[in-house]
């Protein structure tokens, strides 16, 4: 008999028959690694017959972690929201759907945590990512941070604008898009931002 969870912590079931499981072998199953998380994706959509970009099977093995049940839910649940809103298999869809199915224990990321993070990154003051300087690092730390509240939060472009530099929804979109055109040609920006959003998920 298999289970996901210790004798002890069963529920509903009469004490004669837990008595003998728990005089049983009890092998305790580690939550596979990211990378076997990833093997297990990549035989998963490879055995349907579907193709998944690399970077969105990095991020659902980044982000589900409790079961191999989990991951191929995810894996259901992408192809079949994809079927029928005839909707590429991008980032942002799996991005959706992993927010939608997915319990987080962590604390739901904010602005300020991806501004803390975003500056602490490029060495910055906080305070120069709502200046109107037109610096390299600070234009490019107040994209990322822009494209970053728009994926991790559900905060409208309107008020990312507002919370970072005071700029209108226009700017915040332009700097998405900006964002998103570097990820698919620049392999260095686009190790950059997967370790901020490394760093945003490990924060304190």
């Amino acid at each position: 008999m298999t289970s996901d969870r210790a004798p002890v912590l069963l529920q509903g079931m009469e004490e004669r028959l837990l008595t003998r499981f728990k005089w049983g072998m009890v092998a305790e199953l580690e939550k596979p690694t990211v990378e076997l998380r990833k093997d297990i994706l990549r035989n998963k959509i490879h055995r349907d017959g579907l193709e998944f970009p690399p970077e969105v099977i990095d991020y659902i093995a980044e982000n589900v972690n409790e079961s191999v049940r989990d991951l191929e839910g995810i894996v259901i649940a992408i192809m079949a929201r994809s079927t029928i809103f005839n909707k590429e298999i991008d980032l942002e869809l799996a991005q959706h759907i992993v927010k939608g199915v997915v319990h987080s224990e962590t604390k739901a990321v904010t602005i300020d945590d991806i501004l803390k993070v975003v500056c602490k990154h490029f060495g910055l003051e906080l305070a120069a990512i709502h200046t109107k300087s037109r610096k390299r690092e600070v234009v490019q730390a107040r994209q990322i941070a822009m494209y970053l509240a728009k994926s991790n939060t559900d905060f409208s472009t309107s008020k990312i604008g507002k919370f970072i530099g005071n700029k209108d929804h226009a700017t915040v979109l332009h700097a998405c898009k900006t964002v998103k055109g570097q990820l698919e040609v620049d392999k260095s920006f686009k190790a950059e931002v997967k370790e901020i959003e490394s760093l945003l998920r490990k924060r304190g």
